[in-house]
């Protein structure tokens, strides 16, 4: 915009008020229709992907053009620096338009000279610029720079770097410094695609399902833990400048197969080692290539499972459900949340660099009513002829429930059997001896401890006891209570 015009002659005008002012020009964008001034600057974005696949030291970016917006409407012979950050110059190349400004439009000034172009790999000089107009009000307002190459960018291989122009507008002989160009990015690497995850909603384990806690809340068997959801169209360029890597949001399906050709879904729950969990799916949903087919594990070892996702001749876009099915009889335990983690891979077309590798969470399960654990209950032989372990249910709710405890070894986690009580009416206590437990869950003693997971289908909470039968003395050796709300004891 025009702040001061430069005369030619023996002495420039407000030179005093230029060396001692800091004025600063701008690095705009450049426009290919009608000459119209910008007033701001978006860097292009390149993809890190098609970037990073290459050797980077030796790729070129470009040609690319941008326009440098002077303060001054400048009418004496000067020369225009210009750097880059983070990259080189390709010492080829390069031209220059010259601008006046009327307005917001610039015209094209065809009464200009010199502004000879010399490429450098430091710099790009623009050199001795002068308006010869006969009109003494048109000035050099605009530079417009084309044919910029970069290469030696190899910092662009990290999703985020970018390349910055800036400079310096000089003056003839001992002018000294018209103005600088404020340093602005003008290419950015970002990632082609876009990964995204989605946790589940918590689920509460029902405790009225017959058998308790055999279903989740509306007796559902079915649980969604979460998500993984990958999509294209990000509107970014190839190393040309001016290609689109992956065409448009609205068909990804063949433009995207070679950014990415498979993804691989791991996935770490507590669930998958439940007794009640009967399968685990990944179910394709909005916008995936392949909605009609279920993906299950390649994978499974104890609480991880891994799935493949690659459909031959296309890409896996689209968004993908973890699902875990419940068998309905067994009763399903409380859970923490999981850990989803996605590996991507580029397909065998094009020389990529794979989009980098994701992670999000996944739901939790948690037991509505009365859930309590007991460990290192004796059992009726060994220790437990002298140290009788009793386990006391108190049923502090309004409605009335049997008790379930299902026993394990206390040393290894096997389950051994599983005991139902009586019923136990609101506001009563029912205390059960082990050898009564043992004999319900068909359970023959070894000797050794037990551990003990008590639900029931009401509020409450457990007290394990010990009984001394040599000093006839007992002890609360309670390791857990409910301690939320009507569970309190």
């Amino acid at each position: 915009m025009k702040r001061q015009t430069l005369q030619i002659g023996s002495a420039l005008l407000a030179t005093t008020a230029l060396s001692s002012t800091a004025i600063a020009g701008s690095v705009t964008a450049a426009s290919s229709t009608a000459q119209q001034a910008a007033t701001s600057l978006t860097a292009l974005s390149l993809s890190a992907q098609v970037f990073g696949g290459n050797t980077p030291e030796a790729q070129s970016l470009g040609p690319a053009a941008w326009n440098i917006d002077l303060t001054n409407s400048l009418t004496s012979k000067f020369t225009l620096e210009l750097r880059s950050s983070n990259s080189d110059f390709v010492t080829s190349g390069g031209a220059v338009g010259i601008y006046s400004e009327s307005g917001t439009t610039l015209q094209a000034a065809t009464t200009f000279t010199g502004c000879t172009v010399q490429t450098l790999t430091d710099r790009i000089l623009v050199q001795d610029c002068l308006d010869i107009s006969s009109n003494s009000a048109a000035g050099i307002d605009v530079l417009q720079i084309s044919g910029i190459i970069f290469d030696e960018a190899n910092g662009l291989a990290t999703v985020g770097s970018s390349i910055a122009l800036s400079g310096s507008v000089l003056g003839d002989g001992s002018a000294g410094t018209f103005e600088t160009i404020t340093s602005a990015n003008v290419i950015t690497s970002v990632n082609s695609l876009a990964a995204s995850h989605r946790t589940g909603v918590a689920a509460s384990i029902l405790n009225t399902a017959t058998p308790a806690f055999s279903t989740l809340t509306g007796a559902a068997v079915t649980l969604n833990l979460g998500a993984v959801t990958l999509s294209g169209g990000q509107g970014v360029l190839s190393t040309n400048l001016s290609d689109p890597v992956g065409g448009t949001v609205a068909a990804p399906t063949a433009s995207f197969t070679n950014l990415v050709s498979a993804l691989e879904l791991t996935v770490e729950h507590g669930v998958l080692t439940d007794v009640a969990t009967s399968t685990l799916v990944l179910t394709p949903g909005a916008g995936a290539v392949s909605t009609n087919q279920t993906f299950v594990p390649t994978t499974t070892a104890g609480n991880t499972a891994s799935f493949d996702v690659g459909v031959t001749g296309s890409s896996p876009l689209g968004s993908y459900d973890i699902v875990v099915n419940f068998d309905g009889s067994d009763a399903i335990s409380a859970w923490p949340a999981g850990t989803l983690t996605a590996a991507y891979s580029v397909g065998d077309a094009k020389n990529l660099a794979a989009l980098g590798g994701t992670s999000g969470s996944l739901a939790s399960l948690s037991r509505g009513g009365m859930s309590a654990a007991i460990n290192t209950a004796q059992s009726s032989t060994g220790a437990g002829t002298t140290f009788n372990s009793l386990v006391r249910i108190v049923n502090n709710g309004t409605v009335s429930g049997t008790a379930t405890i299902v026993v394990t070894n206390d040393a290894t986690g096997v389950v051994l059997g599983t005991y139902t009580s009586s019923t136990i009416a609101p506001g009563a206590t029912l205390q059960v001896d082990i050898p009564t437990i043992e004999s319900g869950a068909t359970i023959t003693p070894d000797g050794g401890q037990y551990g003990l997971a008590v639900s029931g289908a009401f509020t409450g909470y457990v007290q394990h006891l010990m009984f001394n039968t040599a000093t006839e003395s007992l002890v609360d050796l309670s390791g857990f209570r409910n301690a939320g709300a009507a569970n309190n004891p």
